[in-house]
């Protein structure tokens, strides 16, 4: 079972979340109102997963996200926010953080993505497309190697660089090293970025159930 802690400011939400998450099936085991109770609780409670609002009343969740990963590398961290401001975005995936969900995301959206991270892998909540995916963002790259396209499927279906290594019989710093060339290659913040925009070319597809 996923264990989540949950950090923001409004003491209805926080509540309200626990409840909806808890009934989901996942293990939140504890939740805060801003940074600093937020770096102890999840000190304390050694998490899977960090839900942390962008904006807190004693600082930034972006700058909270930066320290927790200093600490905790393994910690899978989703920034939650109603806003959708393009350079705020940019900062909170620079941060290191591997989910981006919207407060207008629906419940089960939020599940989704929480254990899309526990596993390993990357959310960008789909209503953030048209700033991530920008022509901008996406025009004049070179295509990816067929190397590269498999190592960014299999992380953008929730594998870790360790899992890949074994799946692909190469080594972890191999895998690490094709990622740094695509994220290179595309232009991309970090490799969320890169999984978004791998997927919207078509250079990656990922597999649904109904498939």
């Amino acid at each position: 079972m996923t264990k989540l802690v949950i950090v923001d400011d409004h003491e209805a939400l926080r509540e309200g979340l626990a409840a909806l998450l808890t009934a989901s099936g996942l293990d939140v085991v504890g939740a805060a109102g801003n940074v600093a109770a937020g770096h102890d609780l999840v000190e304390h409670s050694d998490p899977d997963v960090a839900l942390i609002d962008i904006r807190l009343p004693d600082g930034s969740g972006i700058e909270l996200t930066r320290d927790l990963l200093r600490s905790f590398p393994d910690l899978g961290v989703i920034l939650y926010t109603g806003d959708s401001d393009a350079e705020l975005l940019y900062d909170g995936l620079d941060s290191g953080a591997r989910g981006y969900a919207l407060k207008a995301g629906s419940m089960d959206e939020l599940v989704g993505a929480i254990e899309r991270v526990s596993m390993g892998g990357s959310y960008v909540d789909p209503r953030l497309d048209r700033i991530l995916l920008s022509p901008r963002a996406t025009a004049h790259v070179p295509q990816l190697s067929p190397r590269e396209r498999e190592i960014m499927h299999l992380m953008a279906e929730g594998m870790t660089a360790e899992r890949i290594g074994e799946e692909i019989t190469v080594s972890v710093e191999t895998v690490r090293t094709h990622v740094r060339n695509v994220i290179r290659k595309l232009q991309a913040r970090n490799r969320v970025h890169a999984i978004a925009i791998a997927l919207e070319r078509g250079e990656i597809a990922l597999q649904h159930d109904d498939d």
